[in-house]
């Protein structure tokens, strides 16, 4: 191993933990934009708008375009899916929180 490449794949011991996303097609993208996610969830796009506002999705905003990560997106299915677990909050601007 060169210096170089010394410290880009560090390795992971904890398999349980990591997101799998070996069985999605190798042509997908990594980053999906907002119409992507929400045609690859069959969801409405304001679902996928208000999931990345509210801080359930993580997102990047290059210009007007907001995308995602595959392997987030592929958590918040997840997440979405399972009834048991109490959905993530996100933050309250303390000048609105009087409306909740």
């Amino acid at each position: 191993m060169t210096q170089f490449n010394a410290g880009r794949h560090p390795k992971q011991n904890h398999t349980d933990t990591t997101l799998d996303t070996s069985a999605f097609p190798k042509d997908m993208p990594r980053w999906l934009s907002v119409n992507q996610i929400h045609k690859m969830q069959r969801c409405r796009r304001e679902t996928v708008v208000d999931a990345m506002l509210r801080g359930e999705l993580p997102f990047e905003q290059r210009g007007r375009i907001r995308y995602a990560r595959l392997s987030d997106v592929i958590a918040w299915e997840e997440r979405r899916l399972r009834p048991d677990v109490e959905p993530v909050r996100g933050l309250i601007h303390p000048e609105l929180e009087e409306f909740v």
